[in-house]
């Protein structure tokens, strides 16, 4: 990703070079300018200025690169290197009879004239003229582009509208049709300093004029005698950023393009072996913690396909330690199971009645306490080991039921059952036969079929554990009520019962194994597992339970069911 960024930024980031880059093409333009000028001003010694003047940019024809004026101490224009080039030079002027004079020159236009020094920047005669249409077609070319036109339109409307230019220029014009020349540039040159403005080109350019203008000292007495004014388009200089910005934006194109190109090659060797492995990571375990999948492993030689066949070697192993885990919890319930029965029949032994005198000589081994008919104390301890026997019994029942039951609701039968005829089935067992003061009733709010799909054995679980739970809390004469109601996307089964209520402290804890908030002696007929079965299997069907003190008082339960 940051290498892709790198290949966009890295373009976009050159663009802020251009105003540096703009910068050094004036500075070389205006000292190359300055250095001409100073060569001129040396070359005149100011005796007559106007014939000197004349005779060398006579000289100089279109040789040199900028326009070339000299003036005298008035301002008034003694030469002009746009006016002294020879009529067969082609060229800005090509067509027509060069200027007959000075004035005529500077009253021709400036926008003219500073195109034609431009124009013959490549050198004299005809290559200053092709070197001038070789700039306006490139230029052209290069701000006509439809990439340009693309991105650098829009960009300067932008500037423009929220950075508008802070500088004016004055036109170029300032000097058109005027013999005597007394700009700031000209006056500060005839003060004997050095003078330099910028005005706007004419003529339809979008470029602007540089003006240098450097004193000519006199050859005698030092005095400034006149000044040479050195002028030059900036066309030059627009046509160099015109190609520039076209490059920087073919360049962006090309890493644009690359990126693109980079992007799908990372998302076909990084990005998609990554999702894979996300979702097989989300598939390995179902909601209820089973291992339902594996990692497939990868046959790459990289840091993902090491990743991968880590990822699948620990899934593999993870299985391994769950299954035996399973297992030892398994031989654990069957082993305590034998000892157990082996202590329940003792203890039913001890507490047998005694046998009749007839038979025989072995009814007197209980002599060492280990016959039967044990008397007082002992048959009550003897008892006391049966019931613990009993609910260990039931405890490890439980535990066998709630620890297998993921594995066992895998491999059974599911049907599609109605809720509404099978849920009386499981209530015709009541009234419970260890409270048969308690009524049980059942209520159908929803008048229609209430299909679900479930394991019909696990249903009576669903409904018989809180309903015994419900009866085993109630008070003798009341009432246990089971409602069948709609619920979103299923139905929900409630019990409500008028017993004491819940403690919020109970409420948190109902559906954990061995929780019972019931007194104590009455919890060794109940193992506290109940309601933990019927919340994995309610869950094992992708339902969910809850427990709450009721509107009227006791205690509701609600099993939501989802519908078939």
């Amino acid at each position: 990703m940051a290498f892709n960024l790198m290949l966009l930024f890295l373009p976009l980031a050159s663009l802020l070079y251009l105003d540096t880059y703009e910068k050094q093409l004036l500075e070389t333009q205006e000292s190359s300018m300055i250095q001409q000028g100073r060569i001129l001003a040396s070359a005149l010694s100011g005796a007559d200025l106007a014939s000197e003047s004349a005779r060398v940019l006579g000289r100089l024809g279109w040789r040199v690169d900028s326009r070339l004026r000299v003036v005298d101490r008035e301002g008034r224009l003694l030469a002009d290197s746009a006016a002294v080039g020879h009529s067969d030079s082609p060229g800005p002027t090509s067509g027509r009879s060069p200027y007959g004079s000075s004035v005529a020159s500077s009253a021709a236009g400036e926008g003219a004239v500073e195109g034609a020094g431009e124009g013959n920047r490549g050198g004299s005669g005809g290559a200053g003229g092709a070197g001038g249409s070789e700039a306006a077609g490139s230029a052209k070319a290069a701000n006509e582009h439809f990439l340009y036109r693309a991105v650098v339109y829009p960009l300067n409307a932008f500037r423009k509208l929220f950075f508008p230019p802070s500088e004016s220029y004055g036109s170029g014009d300032y000097y058109s049709g005027k013999s005597v020349l007394l700009g700031p540039e000209v006056l500060a040159a005839l003060g004997g300093r050095y003078g330099s403005t910028t005005r706007l080109s004419t003529g339809g350019q979008v470029s602007v004029n540089l003006y240098s203008a450097i004193p000519i000292p006199g050859e005698e007495t030092g005095d400034v005698v006149g000044a040479v004014l050195v002028s030059r388009s900036t066309y030059s200089i627009l046509v160099r950023l015109y190609e520039f910005r076209l490059d920087i934006i073919r360049i962006f194109m090309f890493s644009l393009l690359a990126a693109m190109v980079l992007s799908l090659a990372l998302s076909m060797t990084i990005t998609a072996p990554i999702r894979r492995l996300r979702t097989e990571a989300e598939t390995v375990l179902d909601r209820s913690g089973r291992f339902t999948g594996r990692f497939s492993g990868s046959r790459r030689k990289d840091e993902i396909g090491d990743l991968s066949r880590s990822l699948s070697e620990l899934s593999s192993r993870l299985e391994k330690r769950t299954a035996y885990i399973d297992g030892f919890t398994a031989d654990l319930l069957h082993e305590l199971k034998n000892p157990l029965a082996a202590i329940r029949g003792a203890a039913e032994l001890a507490l047998a009645p005694p046998p009749s005198a007839g038979e025989g000589a072995d009814a007197g081994a209980g002599e060492n306490g280990s016959g039967v008919g044990a008397p007082g104390a002992e048959r009550t301890l003897l008892a006391g080991i049966r019931d613990e026997e009993l609910r260990m019994e039931r405890l490890l029942a439980g535990l066998r039921e709630l620890g297998g039951i993921d594995n066992r609701m895998d491999g059974e039968a599911l049907e599609t059952v109605d809720l509404a005829r099978l849920v009386p089935v499981a209530l015709s067992r009541y009234p419970h036969p260890g409270y048969p003061d308690v009524r049980v009733s059942f209520e159908d709010a929803v008048g229609r079929p209430a299909l679900v799909r479930v394991n019909p054995d696990r249903l009576v679980q669903i409904v018989a554990n809180p309903v015994d739970n419900a009866v085993s809390f109630s008070p003798p004469g009341s009432a246990v009520t089971v409602r069948l109601a709609e619920a979103p996307g299923g139905y929900a089964i409630t019990v409500d019962d008028e017993g004491p209520g819940l403690l919020e402290s109970s409420r948190l804890k109902a559906f954990d194994r061995f929780y019972s908030d019931r007194p104590e002696g009455d919890r060794d007929s109940h193992s506290g597992l109940g309601l933990a079965i019927v919340k994995a299997v309610v869950s094992g069907y992708g339902g969910a339970c809850s427990i709450e003190n009721g509107p009227g008082g006791g205690c509701r339960f609600t099993a939501a069911l989802p519908g078939a």
